[in-house]
């Protein structure tokens, strides 16, 4: 047996030892569950308090990857950055979401949302279209796919309007030819809206310009054209 002196020197350092273990474990919080994590960020979004809105849905994310919870929050964090008007990122977690989960019922959604990240960005009729395009093709994408989803009829609306816009800045490209005196050029552009955007408000004005430019064109072609070989006759004055 051990000698009563080695238990009275050991037994204050196990009660030091268990007092120090207790302490941190009742200063440590235990871990929330997802689902109750999931509506603390559901419940921020609807506060629009979009940071921690992200933060509470990546803890999610990456603390339980396989719960139901966590696919949720991939599309919130999406959300929650579109709602902050941070389009390239929500632009990536939606993509993202997809390419993950490319046969999941959210697709749609994220496909609309994608469409609409590029729409927001879009920019003036007198610049360049590059983000009405692509708004435009993600709306035609989902259409092709998904034709019964329950966003397509507002899809549909917002590529009338990136139709339209589209049209603007052909017409607006078309009409600084015209003023450039640069005719076959405008000709070709006003010629090109008329045959995609026929729907465009400006029709008649198109037309209009079609015509002045083929008229302004034919009458270039009517005037002799004066070279090293013009006539004798042109080359002195009457009197001389």
């Amino acid at each position: 047996m051990l000698p009563k002196k080695f238990f009275n020197f050991l037994l204050p350092l196990l009660l030091v030892a268990l007092t120090s273990h207790c302490g941190l474990f009742k200063g440590k919080k235990p871990e929330k569950p997802p689902d109750v994590l999931a509506q603390e960020g559901i419940k921020q979004l609807k506060k629009k308090n979009y940071d921690d809105a992200i933060d509470t849905f990546e803890k999610v994310r990456d603390r339980y990857p396989y719960s139901e919870q966590a696919m949720l929050a991939q599309i919130k964090v999406a959300d929650a950055y579109f709602y902050k008007k941070k389009y390239d990122e929500a632009l990536q977690a939606y993509k993202e979401f997809e390419k993950l989960h490319p046969t999941n019922k959210a697709v749609p959604y994220c496909i609309y949302r994608q469409g609409l990240c590029y729409y927001r960005q879009r920019s003036t009729i007198d610049r360049d279209q590059t983000s009405t395009l692509k708004a435009l093709g993600e709306f035609r994408r989902l259409k092709q796919k998904y034709p019964e989803c329950e966003y397509l009829p507002k899809a549909e609306k917002y590529m009338a309007r990136c139709r339209q816009d589209l049209g603007e800045h052909e017409f607006y490209v078309a009409e600084f030819y015209y003023k450039t005196k640069r005719y076959q050029a405008a000709l070709d552009r006003f010629q090109m809206v008329a045959q995609e955007f026929p729907d465009l408000p400006k029709k008649a004005e198109v037309q209009k310009y079609i015509q002045q430019c083929q008229t302004i064109l034919a009458t270039a072609d009517k005037k002799p054209k004066r070279g090293f070989f013009s006539p004798i006759s042109d080359l002195f004055d009457a009197n001389w």
